[in-house]
Parts: C-alpha cells; sequence; structure tokens
C-alpha cells in the first residue's frame, strides 16, 4: 500500500492505494501517522492527489482513477449507487435504496454511507436525509456544508497554486 498526504481546508488528507485504485481516503488529525507497513510513495500517488486537488480548488466534477474500497457485497452496492449521484446534486437515502432496488434499505444505506472508505470521491456528502438535511456524515454536518458549497461554487478548498 501506497499513501500520500495534502493539506486543504478541511484538514490533512490522507490518500492510500495499491495496484487495484484508491482503497482509503481519511481527514486525519495533525498527530495522525499512517501505518508502518505502508509506503510513502508520492510519485505513485501523483494521479490521485493531483484529480482531488482540482476537485478542492473547483476545477474537477468527476474523478477517473480506479476505486478500491474494501466492504461487503452490499456496502460495494450501496457505495456505487453513491458515486453515480451527480457533482453539485444531493439524493436522499430513499432515492439510494431505490436505485439499489431495495426500497426498505435505508438504514442500511446511512451505515454504509457512515463507513464509506473513501469520503469525498465516493460522494457520500451529496446524500440527505428524506428531509433534505444534512446528517450522519462521519466528519460531520460542517464539512458536508463545506463540500456541497465547494460543489455549487460558492467556495474552494485549496488554493489553485497549490502545484497541482
Amino acid at each position: 500500500m501506497y499513501y500520500d498526504c495534502i493539506e486543504t481546508e478541511l484538514g490533512n488528507i490522507m490518500l492510500l492505494a495499491d495496484h487495484q485504485g484508491l482503497r482509503q481516503l481519511s481527514i486525519a488529525s495533525p498527530s495522525y501517522s499512517p501505518n508502518e507497513i505502508w509506503q510513502h510513495n508520492p510519485e505513485f500517488m501523483a494521479p490521485f492527489i493531483k484529480q482531488l486537488k482540482e476537485y478542492l480548488t473547483g476545477s474537477r466534477q468527476k474523478f477517473t482513477f480506479p476505486l478500491a474500497p474494501q466492504g461487503t457485497i452490499f456496502q460495494q452496492q450501496i457505495w456505487h449507487a453513491i458515486a453515480d449521484v451527480p457533482y453539485g446534486e444531493t439524493v436522499t437515502y430513499e432515492q439510494i435504496a431505490e436505485n439499489i432496488g431495495n426500497t426498505k434499505a435505508t438504514q442500511a444505506i446511512g451505515m454504509a454511507k457512515n463507513v464509506n472508505p473513501i469520503p469525498i470521491i465516493i460522494p457520500c456528502h451529496r446524500v440527505l436525509n428524506s428531509h433534505n438535511s444534512l446528517c450522519g456524515y462521519r466528519y460531520g454536518e460542517d464539512m458536508v456544508a463545506l463540500l456541497l458549497a465547494l460543489e455549487s461554487g460558492d467556495t474552494i478548498l485549496l488554493e489553485a497554486h497549490q502545484n497541482i
């Protein structure tokens, strides 16, 4: 596994990937340190970091690198449905349940959303509750609001001059 980190308005973001694709995105506290078996490899991670930086400056709406999140088949199905939510749009848990053909799965969707190993890239911030309210995001409602503001063009979360 390889990793690299970038500092953003959201905090220190660490990406973890291997030859199958991006495995994990974490927004870490300053004291966080990566697992010692992971290799810091900025060269390998460059395509992932570049696209994330472009997204955070508001110049990228879709990620094109491969994703390889680990989870159950059901979680993978939910994450795939969430990944299909277009940039700048939101859906409800109920709409995701309909999209996967299981209208009784709203609670399970919330649980899968909460353990999404690749937030931002698999855009759980675009999934709202039935009242179209922000909820259930492991990094908090303020983070959801910032990401939605980015996607509506109201803010940027990384200055464009930071070596994109």
